[in-house]
């Protein structure tokens, strides 16, 4: 206890020391020399007021005396002086002789400072002699002395009466109840959870001794707690199958197991005390060519503090093998305690696991001839699969191309002949005949959509637009058809997208809502179609969750047939099919494209009551500013105007060349230009269009991809790759209509694409965009 009691009584000395130094001291100090210096200044003031008193007696009382010659009288005079016991030297001279007349001196009084005054005798206006007078201050001075010290006396014994209260109640206040609580706190660090504490006080002492109660419940609690963890991991260890152990390498060298289970008699043959001061009977009993091995292991595992796993084998009584598993984590021991490091682990016998092992590998090697085999024919398959890809995708490239041919004729000659026939009777069947043209063209492009969607070959692009621009387009290329059936096709915005430029694929979007639409008009007779967008949720981000809608009054869709209505080759029912066509495969791809932009489509309809469906897409924004739309693919049906050949009309005259196999695509492409005042050289090969566009200056060249001799593509590159070819316009005309296709054309040099069947307007305004640059170029280079 008296280890307690140290820090307690050395604060406590502490405590007094430190007043006694810093109240006592101070005092004494500032006060005494307070004192010292303004009593010193009045002892001295005192002094010198006394020194004149007495100038004044002496030069009034012996002008009379000198000028009559009263010798005695004066001495008496100055006798009366030279009583002050602080007086040592009076002196009076004559002023006439200047020799002193009389003259009284102490020697034995000289203890000090001396304090000289002087001071002329006159009698009237007469100087008659002169008065000195010298003083010592021994006596004030040790009247200043006792005063000091009966100051110090007085306050010092004051403010050691003071600060012995203040002691006192210190430690009876504070100091010995907190030695009760170290005492208190002490008694719960070594586990008396039966020690009182008086807590009846209701100042801090209290609430700290009220706080170290509440912890020895809590202490007493967690303890009685650890104890049945202990107990109950100590019984869980020896009931585990395996060793557990604590195995420790000392800073000798030396090995021994801090703990291990009694299960180790059942491995080892050892009692677990046998083991407590040394493990050399442990790696004894390990079969001799692992020893060594697992001894170099663990001295690893000390060295960088990793994890010891190990395999080994130990002798069975009966002299067979038995494999046991060893693993542990390594941590340092605080060289406090002795320092090296100590194993925290188990040990579990894998016998039946190797045994396992050993005929898993038989398995294995068997496996591995039969996975060698396997591999072998899948490496076949997959082969006979890219082979049956590559055919596919060369089937339906060749398809596109075979029937977008002669597709090319028969929109293009029906173009032609209605830009010629005025008879309305004429005009109505051509009429009839491009809407088949286009039908199937439509029919054409889903396929082949279709199975570029299953292959995973279908691109999404990210291109500024807006919905005004996009659902304008729409409206007017559904403008002929709804005008036949004079239906009204309205469009209705959010006032918060009029303005909004928006990013996305526009293409893919304008041909699900073209979808939607062209099924509107085709099964609304009488009503209206309607187009509208709008925002879901909140316009507060850099993206927008949009929901488009077509809407119409048409003959809407039974609720039993809409839940397949966005599936592969499904329609309403059989005289949907009868009566208004299709594959099947609009909706269907219509879905497709909305889960590859991570949209969704749906519809909402009733018999007799119409129909709307509906796409939501989230969407970024762009720039305020609106951005001309992407003009639509050749797939998707233009607006019947001769807006864009009347534009062409102002380059009439201007020569192009056209390299064109097919003689009915030479007729075609040929008339139609021609109808905008074109004149155009046909080739009939890459061959021949290499050499008539090196032998004439031409504004332009349409070119085709797949013709004898040499195709398009390695024309392209001749042309590019000579002087004279780098900067002509070449526009490729294909009936490839793959992106990759595309891709190749671009990538030989060429500046823009065509696709096949040529859509007479599309082609009209490309034809324009690259005469005006190409006009441009010369007109930069004649500067």
């Amino acid at each position: 206890m008296s280890g307690r009691k140290t820090p307690s009584s050395s604060l406590f000395i502490a405590i007094a020391l430190a007043g006694s130094i810093g109240l006592l001291l101070p005092a004494l100090m500032v006060g005494g020399w307070l004192t010292g210096l303004r009593e010193s200044q009045s002892a001295a003031a005192e002094l010198r007021r006394d020194l004149e008193a007495k100038l004044d007696v002496l030069a009034s009382s012996l002008p009379e005396l000198l000028w009559n010659l009263d010798n005695v009288a004066a001495t008496e005079v100055v006798l009366a002086i030279m009583k002050s016991p602080d007086v040592v030297l009076v002196s009076v001279s004559d002023a006439s002789q200047g020799t002193p007349f009389f003259e009284k001196e102490q020697p034995a009084r000289r203890l000090g400072h001396a304090i000289k005054g002087e001071r002329d005798i006159y009698r009237g206006t007469t100087r008659i002699g002169h008065i000195r007078i010298e003083m010592d201050d021994h006596l004030s001075t040790a009247a200043l002395a006792r005063q000091r010290w009966l100051y110090g006396v007085t306050v010092g014994g004051q403010l050691l009466a003071s600060l012995a209260l203040i002691l006192w109640l210190l430690n009876s206040r504070l100091m010995r109840p907190l030695r009760e609580l170290g005492h208190f706190a002490n008694d719960l660090a070594e586990g008396r959870f039966d020690a009182q504490l008086d807590v009846r006080r209701k100042d801090e002492i209290g609430l700290l001794g009220g706080h170290l109660e509440h912890m020895r419940h809590a202490l007493q609690q967690q303890f009685g707690a650890q104890r049945s963890l202990i107990e109950r991991l100590r019984g869980m260890a020896e009931t585990v199958p395996g060793v557990v152990y604590q195995l420790r390498l000392t800073a000798q060298g030396k090995f021994s197991f801090a703990y291990v289970s009694e299960a180790v008699r059942d491995y080892f043959r050892l009692s677990a005390n046998a083991l407590s001061d040394d493990a050399e009977p442990w790696f004894e009993q390990i079969h001799a060519e692992d020893r060594a091995t697992v001894r170099e292991s663990l001295l690893a595992s000390a060295r960088n503090l990793t994890p010891w796993q190990q395999e080994f084998r130990v002798a069975n009584p009966d002299g067979s093998e038995r494999w046991l598993y060893g693993n542990a984590i390594a941590q340092k021991v605080d060289p406090a305690a002795g320092g090296g490091v100590l194993w925290h682990g188990f040990l579990t016998d894998i016998s039946r696991q190797r045994r396992d092992a050993l005929e898993l590998g038989r398995y294995r090697h068997h496996l591995e001839e039969l996975v060698e085999a396997r591999t072998a024919e899948l490496a076949e398959a997959m082969k006979a699969a890219e082979a049956a890809s590559l055919a596919k995708s060369a089937f339906l490239a060749n398809m596109s191309h075979e029937i977008r041919t002669p597709m090319n004729a028969i929109i293009g000659l029906t173009y032609l002949v209605r830009s010629d026939t005025h008879e309305p009777e004429q005009q109505e069947r051509l009429q009839k005949v491009a809407n088949a043209a286009e039908h199937l063209l439509s029919v054409i492009n889903n396929v082949l959509d279709f199975s570029k969607i299953e292959a995973g070959k279908l691109q999404l692009s990210r291109t500024e637009f807006t919905v005004r621009e996009m659902l304008d387009n729409i409206a007017g290329m559904l403008a002929h058809r709804a005008a036949e059936k004079q239906l009204p096709v309205q469009i209705r915005i959010d006032p918060r997208l009029e303005a909004q430029t928006l990013i996305g694929d526009a293409q893919r979007i304008s041909e699900i809502l073209l979808n939607f639409a062209g099924n509107a008009v085709k099964f609304t007779d009488e009503g209206f179609v309607r187009l509208g967008v709008h925002i879901e949720g909140d316009d507060d981000g850099a993206r927008l969750r949009l929901r488009f809608e077509v809407e119409d009054s048409g003959i809407g869709i039974a609720e039993e047939v809409q839940g397949r209505l966005f599936q592969d080759f499904e329609q309403a029912d059989s005289s949907t099919t009868r009566r208004y066509g299709g594959t099947g495969l609009g909706l269907a791809i219509c879905r497709r494209l909305a889960d590859l932009m991570q949209g969704q489509v749906g519809l909402k309809s009733a018999l007799a009551q119409g129909s709307t469906f509906w796409l939501t897409l989230s969407l970024d924004k762009a720039g305020p500013t609106p951005v001309v739309l992407t003009p639509p693919p050749a797939s998707l049906p233009l607006p019947r105007s001769n807006a864009a050949r009347e534009q062409l009309a102002q380059f009439a005259g201007t020569r192009i060349l056209l390299a064109e196999d097919n003689a009915v695509n030479q007729e075609v492409a040929v008339a139609l230009l021609g109808s905008a005042g074109i004149e155009v050289d046909v080739a009939s090969d890459g061959q021949q269009a290499l050499k008539m566009a090196s032998e004439n200056d031409y504004a332009l060249i349409l070119m085709d991809v797949q013709m004898p001799v040499m195709d398009g593509l390695d024309a392209t590159r001749a042309i590019r790759g000579s002087a004279w070819g780098r900067d002509i316009p070449i526009l490729a005309m294909t009936a490839n209509a793959f992106a990759e296709e595309r891709q190749r054309c671009l990538d030989a040099g060429m500046n823009d694409h065509v696709a096949k069947p040529v859509v007479a307007e599309q082609l009209f305004d490309t034809l324009r965009t690259w005469l005006v640059r190409s006009a441009e170029q010369r007109a930069l280079k004649t500067v």
